[in-house]
């Protein structure tokens, strides 16, 4: 009997997604990555974090541009999650604190660690941001400099081999790791595929606010209490 498919859907163009496809792995499925988004870059010019007392960041994408564009390895990064904090010491980076989770955690984390009389906070981030963190915390005080380094464009037409395997029934799980990869995956379902298509496919979601985002036609739909790759991996083996 051939082996079914996890289907991960994210964004193209800067991130590997070899670490998320090895700690998906098993025995019971193929996995394979289909783009839903892609990454431009939006800056090349250096960014000098001297004299600041951290770095903000809710992407390893963003990661990923700032180590490009600073050689500076000794500031504290401020990750979201265990993937992101990975990819920040895998880079070099000596001072690395996980927020586990999302934007409102690591705010919480920058009140109780960094004090408004200590230097700046610089924040790394794409065009577009779900909560306006810097401004959260201008207004109790701190002086945030944001850097818009990249912007994420939705694909215009899904892949073709997606819609092969969805024809032969062949993918049992489809992973989304953001609410902009949901959107652009309703609007995707809207032009090229019939909801009864994906009756049966389950679908593995980062967060229940992604899960909240895909379409309401979609009801096999599941999220980890903690937005993390072990997470993930432990709803999809928990609800074969």
């Amino acid at each position: 009997m051939c082996k079914k498919y996890i289907v991960i859907l994210r964004a193209s163009g800067i991130s590997s997604n070899n670490a998320l496809e090895e700690h998906l792995k098993n025995n019971l499925y193929n996995i394979i990555t289909f783009p839903i988004l892609k990454v431009e870059i939006l800056r090349s010019k250096p960014i000098n974090p001297s004299g600041a007392q951290a770095v903000l960041t809710t992407s390893t994408n963003a990661i990923q541009i700032f180590s490009e564009l600073s050689k500076n390895r000794n500031i504290t990064i401020y990750t979201v999650g265990s993937t992101s904090k990975k990819v920040a010491e895998t880079l070099g980076y000596k001072n690395v604190i996980d927020c586990q989770g999302d934007s409102v955690k690591m705010y919480k984390k920058v009140l109780n660690n960094c004090s408004k009389n200590n230097g700046d906070l610089i924040y790394i981030s794409a065009e577009s941001i779900s909560l306006d963190l810097p401004k959260m915390l201008q207004d109790v005080g701190y002086k945030v400099k944001r850097y818009i380094v990249y912007k994420t464009r939705e694909v215009d037409v899904i892949n073709n081999k997606f819609l092969r395997l969805l024809e032969l029934e062949k993918i049992k799980w489809i992973v989304v790791l953001s609410k902009k990869g949901a959107s652009c995956f309703n609007k995707l379902v809207m032009k090229n595929i019939k909801f009864n298509q994906l009756e049966k496919i389950k679908f593995a979601c980062l967060s229940e606010s992604i899960a909240t985002e895909l379409n309401d036609k979609i009801k096999l739909k599941f999220f980890p209490e903690q937005p993390t790759l072990d997470g993930l991996k432990f709803i999809i083996m928990q609800n074969e």
